[in-house]
């Protein structure tokens, strides 16, 4: 297992900081994007994008019982120098990927013709959202036959190249959105028009690149073999669950908010949410490179060591998210008036409620990297369908039902985590990560929480004081308010592995310079 897959710290750090460079450019664009189009185009119109979307997420959905266990058992085999055992995983799952993308292409094509019937949509948009529906269908098409030749950077841990990839689809979709928008019209269709544009050839490239770092990824019908096929979706069943329940919600709200509220709040709530979508992805992202790590620690029956890297992540998840979510949260009124003006100043408090869950959820951040890498899905799937299941349940009666609208939204969802964090979320990551809640408490939630609660006084302090209106004022306050975090955490809260790591990355960072 060594020999052929690295576990590393300064792999992990390399392919994380390219991960943050390629989400930066992301979010850049993504930033200016929405702003640009709020000014110039309605609401109305303008929520076509996150509904279509959330409807389109739906249809390859199932297609992860197939997908979610390429990688690990790749992974696996690789790992052993099996390479047949590579083809022979490939071989069995391309017909049936092959397949659902075909159904998954006919069944979109059929609900893009008659989406006005499952949305509601203002008539002289219509077409638009039948072409945007199609294209997105097209889109999820592709996605299941790739996943069968995509696992290569994965397995070979090659996140650098594959940020640079990234990078470079956000360039393509840029350039596309620039000639479309401003070339033509400025029209949310164009949206589509580019992001599909530059999946389809990031898709393209990725195959291309994986083959190539793993040339065992490939089609030989003599090395089909259906029993790879039901040990892969036995375990994919179980982590298809958990998919299915956060999709479920993702499509569910803005359905509910579009066929029961009002397509104003549609926006509301996707402009609230907008942060928390942000570090959520973040997180992923940076998630990404230790999941092959934590299934190499798993397959060497190194059990301390996941301990470790379980304690150690969700203090670190917590640093990092509650730095840039709380200032987001105390600031808020001001942030939504400044970037998207006093028509959507409801979002502020979305924005509140939806990043409130933040400090009792993200002590758990490596909980499904664990499950997937010990073969365990089956509680995290479990957990998943009941949480989401109440959280769709209480926004259809308190969204749908009583009028709350996007507020409403954020509400359930924000009471969701904070009740199942405690009853089932904490209990379950330390069962499977085989951690003591004390010792969970000691080394991840109280230094992982101390920071803030000691920058807040001061965030809440300078708005009482200064109350800044301007985007030059809210970046001063955040500025000084994030130096008291810092020094509290590198003054209190880091434990000596964290300050020697922390010691020979600065070493390698002057070496370079």
């Amino acid at each position: 297992m060594s020999s052929r897959v690295e576990i590393s710290k300064r792999l992990v750090l390399v392919n994380a900081a390219s991960s943050v460079v390629a989400r930066v450019v992301n979010i850049s664009v993504l930033v200016w994007l929405n702003q640009y189009l709020l000014r110039r185009v309605s609401a109305e119109e303008y929520s076509l994008v996150p509904v279509l979307t959330a409807v389109v997420a739906l249809l390859p959905l199932f297609t992860s019982v197939l997908t979610s266990g390429i990688g690990r058992f790749i992974l696996e085999a690789y790992a052993k120098g099996d390479d047949r055992g590579i083809t022979q995983i490939v071989s069995t799952m391309l017909p049936l990927l092959l397949l659902a993308g075909a159904v998954i292409l006919m069944g979109g094509l059929a609900v893009s013709w008659y989406v006005d019937k499952i949305l509601t949509i203002p008539a002289d948009r219509l077409w638009d959202a039948r072409i945007m529906m199609a294209l997105l269908t097209l889109s999820a098409a592709v996605q299941p036959p790739c996943a069968a030749f995509s696992a290569g950077i994965y397995v070979r841990q090659k996140f650098v190249l594959q940020n640079l990839m990234h990078v470079g689809d956000q360039v393509l979709r840029l350039f596309l959105l620039f000639v479309l928008l401003f070339g033509i019209s400025t029209r949310v269709l164009w949206v589509v028009v580019a992001n599909v544009g530059a999946q389809l050839a990031l898709s393209a490239a990725t195959v291309v690149v994986s083959v190539r770092l793993i040339p065992a990824l490939r089609f030989r019908v003599e090395e089909i073999h259906w029993e790879h096929a039901r040990r892969l979706v036995s375990f994919g069943g179980w982590t298809f669950i958990g998919i299915f329940a956060y999709r479920m919600r993702q499509t569910a709200i803005p359905l509910i908010l579009n066929r029961m509220v009002a397509l104003s709040d549609v926006t509301m709530y996707h402009i609230g949410s907008l942060p928390r979508r942000q570090l959520d992805q973040w997180g992923e992202i940076l998630g990404a490179p230790l999941s092959p790590v934590v299934t190499g620690m798993h397959a060497m029956g190194a059990k301390t060591r996941i301990q470790s890297l379980y304690l150690r992540s969700g203090r670190i998840a917590l640093w990092a998210a509650l730095l840039v979510a709380l200032p987001a949260a105390l600031y808020a009124e001001t942030i939504i008036r400044l970037y998207v003006g006093t028509r959507f100043a409801e979002a502020a408090v979305i924005m509140v409620l939806v990043l409130a869950g933040l400090p009792v959820t993200n002590g758990t951040y490596m909980i499904w990297q664990v499950a997937i890498a010990t073969g365990r899905v089956r509680a995290t799937g479990i957990y998943a369908l009941i949480t989401q299941v109440v959280s769709i349940v209480g926004v259809y009666c308190v969204a749908g039902r009583l009028g709350w609208g996007a507020t409403g939204v954020a509400l359930v969802l924000f009471a969701t985590a904070v009740l199942s964090a405690p009853i089932a979320l904490w209990p379950l990551g330390l069962r499977l990560a085989g951690v003591e809640f004390g010792t969970w408490v000691r080394q991840t939630l109280i230094p992982g929480l101390t920071p803030a609660c000691v920058a807040a006084v001061v965030w809440m302090g300078l708005d009482v004081a200064y109350g800044p209106d301007s985007w030059i004022g809210v970046g001063l306050c955040t500025l000084a308010g994030m130096l008291c975090y810092v020094g509290v955490l590198f003054g209190c809260c880091l434990e000596p592995r964290d300050k020697e790591d922390l010691a020979k990355g600065i070493a390698r960072v002057r070496a370079l310079i």
